[in-house]
């Protein structure tokens, strides 16, 4: 019943009122060109300003749609140039400069709150607020700044009691870190660390200006977010898309989104040839373009290498291509559409192809696992199963080194590695080749780094049928759940197209029922979130030796769409294969042509 679903934030509400609440930001100096940037898209989606309709014709951007409550960062791009407004609240940043901070309540809180002259409180208004200043929040304070005793002191009892910080090693970045775990209500606090009778900030966090012409830690505490309508998983729905330009079949490429835009970059083409170039794709307009008069050293041409969303920057590692297998890193800034060759220092990884390459974000960190080699004269062949963190503060490869006799999967590449909070699951991959096919693998990994990078085998305890064995299909992350998404069996001929759903809570697969059009099997595609992270795009894929006659043309797989569907949505109406509902949130997107 789509009636159901908010009007203001398209989800449904367990007899709550919707939290969401609008959010008008201004700017009153000087400016052209002024454009509003803020956390809520990662600083990636610009806001035009334009002038208000009355007096005094202050720039203006009311945020769309309404963003929930809690605490959000803003920036001013002012004819090009980064700027933050002065006279209002201000928050540092980890570049040296500030952006400005705003809190977003519930409309019945603003009422509560409201010290203007009105009405006075009802009973109910009274026992909401108590109600609510008792729902604290666990919040977790940390630092990396290493001393073996810390103790942190804050604003949530006046600065009175110092609070010992616990003390653990991570192995896998080769670092400590302190930290310590507060219950505390919904709201703004300050803080710093006690380190030998001594009080410091850690510069790597956010920060404000004291009165004691130095800085404190800032921390902010959100309300718990409305419980909506649980997802379900049972259900997906395909949608075939065309796009509005040709793109020749390609595989082992990348695509990362940033903003409202996927960037695409290399892969290997008809005729085994290698790419470099870089595509922008627009998933609403269906329209895609090259990128032009970059910046820089461009990355050599490429397949099977690594792509990484940090910022506005994107981080691309390794691959290989039919004269070397690489082992190099560029950062590509999507802002200034400059390419930059950095060099990281430390205990590199040797070069490989098919590895994964995940950002833990917590622990500002990279971590490269597993990977194939193979000598340009076919004498040397080998797989991993090594784990190599970088860290991005420093610029810094470790390698994480496992007791001989450790738990640890056997070596593999072109495998999933896929985050889902402090852990990294390892899906499938294969091994080495051995005869006429190479064995795969569909067992399950996972690597906790809230336990010092420690890995367990979930292959024993899984519930349900999991998918076949396989390689170079598809892990992605979604709603806190695991998907995986095609790939390609022992033998070459062995496309998949199926798609397999693991809930973490529960160890348990289920296969979706598939609605819509049901996609051309493929393996090596490339996949990225978009949005609030609800929507998974699928681009490009190998489809193996399937033959086409004279009238058929080759498919370029560009996209197709998944998304969930409600079982009123499905059995409801005999139309469910052809329409779209209005409020139904996307699952999974992808694209063929």
């Amino acid at each position: 019943m789509l009636s159901n679903y908010c009007k203001q934030c398209g989800n449904r509400h367990e007899d709550q009122e919707c939290a969401v609440n609008s959010a008008v930001i201004e700017w009153k100096y000087e400016g052209n060109l002024v454009t509003l940037y803020g956390s809520w898209s990662h600083f990636q989606v610009g806001y035009p300003m334009v002038k208000s309709k009355q007096p005094p014709y202050f720039l203006q951007a009311e945020i769309n749609p309404p963003l929930p409550p809690g605490y959000h960062q803003y920036k001013f791009n002012v004819d090009g140039l980064w700027k933050h407004d002065p006279n209002a609240d201000v928050i540092y940043n980890n570049f040296g400069t500030y952006n400005n901070w705003l809190e977003v309540v519930p409309r019945k809180l603003i009422q509560v709150d409201s010290s203007d002259d009105q009405e006075p409180n009802t009973d109910e208004d009274v026992q909401f607020r108590q109600n609510y200043k008792q729902d604290l929040m666990k919040v977790k304070v940390r630092t990396y700044l290493d001393w073996n005793e810390m103790f942190v002191m804050g604003s949530w009892d006046e600065w009175k009691q110092p609070i010992k910080l616990n003390r653990k090693f991570l192995g896998f970045a080769k670092k400590y870190i302190n930290y310590a775990y507060l219950h505390l209500a919904p709201g703004s606090y300050q803080y710093k660390f006690l380190i030998a009778g001594q009080y410091v900030y850690d510069e790597t966090l956010p920060t404000v200006d004291n009165n004691y012409q130095s800085k404190n830690n800032i921390l902010h505490v959100n309300r718990k977010q409305l419980h909506y309508h649980p997802q379900n998983y049972d259900n997906v729905y395909f949608t075939q898309y065309q796009i509005q330009k040709k793109y020749e079949r390609i595989h082992g490429l990348t695509m990362t989104g940033i903003g409202n835009e996927f960037y695409i970059f290399g892969g290997r083409g008809t005729g085994h040839n290698f790419k470099n170039d870089l595509h922008i794709l627009n998933p609403r307009t269906k329209e895609l373009r090259v990128v032009e008069d970059t910046k820089g050293p461009i990355p050599d041409p490429r397949a099977f290498h690594n792509a990484i969303k940090y910022g506005n920057k994107i981080i691309y590692y390794g691959g290989l291509n039919s004269d070397k297998v690489f082992d190099d890193y560029y950062v590509y800034n999507t802002t200034s559409k400059t390419w930059i060759q950095s060099k990281p220092k430390g205990q590199l990884p040797s070069p490989r192809e098919k590895a994964s390459l995940t950002l833990l974000s917590n622990y500002q960190s990279l971590i490269y696992f597993g990977g194939y080699y193979c000598s340009h004269d076919l004498e040397v062949q080998k797989t991993y199963n090594d784990i190599y963190c970088l860290d991005l503060t420093t610029m810094m490869w470790t390698h994480y080194d496992l007791d001989e006799h450790a738990l640890k999967p056997p070596p593999r590449s072109a495998h999933s590695a896929t985050q889902i909070k402090d852990k990294l699951y390892i899906f499938g991959g294969q091994s080495l080749p051995e005869g006429h096919y190479t064995p795969n693998f569909n067992d399950l990994w996972v690597l906790d780094f809230s336990k010092e990078a420690s890995w367990a085998n979930l292959t024993p305890v899984m519930k349900g049928e999991p998918p076949s064995p396989r390689h170079g299909h598809l892990g992605s992350a979604l709603g806190g759940h695991l998907f995986i998404y095609g790939g390609r069996g022992e033998h070459s001929s062995d496309i998949l197209g199926d798609l397999y759903h693991f809930n973490p809570e529960t160890l348990g697969w289920t296969k979706p029922k598939i609605h819509g059009t049901i996609p051309i099997p493929r393996c090596y595609c490339a996949a990225d979130t978009m949005g609030s992270g609800n929507e998974l795009w699928i681009i490009g894929g190998h489809k193996g030796n399937m033959i086409f006659n004279q009238q058929q043309q080759f498919y370029s797989f560009i996209s197709l769409e998944i998304r969930l569907i409600d079982d009123d949505d499905i059995f409801g109406s005999p139309k469910v294969e052809s329409r779209k509902p209005e409020f139904v949130m996307d699952i999974i997107k992808a694209i063929t042509k």
